[in-house]
């Protein structure tokens, strides 16, 4: 893991992902999994953990945040299976820039081991989702013409790649990709739209802004770094590679609330059954405070929906007690930030009474009416 990371906050880290309370915490998360069996452990080098690591400072948030992430792309591959599949259950997967397995951990209680397949230009990662999750693995290469696995899929994900392409392999990977493609299958990819730029940069009259550098320092920054696109731009480089027939899917900021998923299929394949795909719940934890005299715990964040599902409550578990908090606090920056106005007053605070074990457990996941839930927090509070 990352050398700027103190080996203190490492271990924590460590002993967060091993906790014997966080299976069950993420196994609620979403019906179909079950606990037992639930890999909890990350790869000791995988990036995404520790940029987490790197920007919170704190085990429990960061090993949170991997999660949260986690899971959330697990509902969107799920939702997209079972809305452009007949058999969701029989199609052949294909997880393209798969990293450490990220959304391998959850696809494997989903999808037959055998009907899944991930691609990986580290070869440490490789090897550790072949080992780990007992799938077909095999190495990318930073050469889009000399990926060849030798079959076609019937829908290939590709989360946070072109978000970090150079325009010169924008297109060819699409194109690369795209052939990989059984008949009516169907391509998945992410990308930085020019929306989320900060105001004083943008695009280029191309429709592309290409930032060398990225939160994954192993990679060449010449192939491998930080991509925004206007849809303009995604749509031309779609159609002039998979053909003017293809039919073309955008959902905005629907990966991780931050990145566009474009959906892709040729021969004008009817996507309208995307239409009012579920963006789920959302959540964050600001504050957290323990009054050890007091015997109380102090949260504060915000919570809601993003889309037009109502949203319910905050459930906080603490050990074994459940208690459900409503939200309605101002929180403008957050419905700014996220373009949702709905999330205006989003934010919550509360203040619980803290169980006798010298190490609770806490949790927080942000409900919504129709039980639709996404995970905030996760870990366990030392007292002193």
């Amino acid at each position: 893991m990352s050398q700027s990371l103190s080996p203190e906050l490492i271990e924590a880290a460590r002993r967060a992902q091993r906790d014997e309370r966080l299976a069950g915490t993420l196994a609620a998360q979403c019906p179909e999994l079950q606990a037992d069996g639930l890999d909890t452990l990350v790869h000791p080098e995988c990036q995404m953990l520790a940029h987490s690591l790197k920007t919170h400072g704190d085990a429990n948030l960061a090993v949170s945040q991997y999660f949260a992430v986690a899971l959330q792309q697990y509902r969107v591959v799920r939702q997209l299976m079972e809305r452009l599949f007949i058999q969701p259950d029989r199609i052949e997967f294909l997880d393209f820039a798969c990293g450490y397995g990220r959304l391998l951990r959850f696809l494997v209680h989903r999808l037959p081991h055998e009907s899944i397949h991930a691609a990986e230009i580290q070869h440490d990662a490789v090897e550790w989702v072949r080992q780990r999750y007992g799938i077909h693995a095999l190495a990318s290469s930073a050469v889009p013409e000399d990926f060849d696995p030798g079959r076609r899929f019937d829908m290939v994900w590709a989360a946070s790649l072109f978000s970090h392409l150079p325009d010169e392999l924008f297109g060819r990977w699409l194109q690369q990709l795209g052939d990989l493609l059984d008949a009516n299958g169907v391509l998945c990819f992410s990308v930085h739209d020019e929306a989320t730029l900060p105001a004083d940069m943008s695009v280029s009259d191309d429709g592309v802004l290409y930032i060398a550098g990225s939160e994954n320092a192993d990679l060449d920054p010449a192939i491998y770094g930080t991509t925004f696109v206007s849809q303009a731009y995604v749509e031309r480089a779609i159609r002039t590679r998979l053909g003017t027939d293809t039919a073309i899917k955008r959902l905005p900021r629907l990966l991780a609330h931050e990145q566009d998923v474009y959906v892709v299929a040729k021969d004008h394949r009817d996507l309208s059954v995307l239409d009012g795909f579920r963006y789920g719940t959302r959540g964050w934890l600001d504050e957290l405070h323990i009054d050890d005299e007091a015997g109380t715990l102090w949260l504060a964040g915000w919570a809601g929906s993003l889309d037009a599902a109502p949203f319910d409550c905050v459930e906080i578990g603490l050990d074994d007690r459940v208690h459900r908090q409503s939200v309605g606090e101002p929180q403008p920056k957050v419905a700014e930030v996220l373009g949702r106005p709905g999330l205006a007053d989003s934010g919550f605070s509360c203040t619980l009474p803290l169980p006798q074990s010298p190490a609770p457990w806490l949790s927080l996941s942000a409900v919504a009416e129709d039980g639709e839930r996404a995970l905030i927090y996760a870990g366990r509070l030392h007292r002193r």
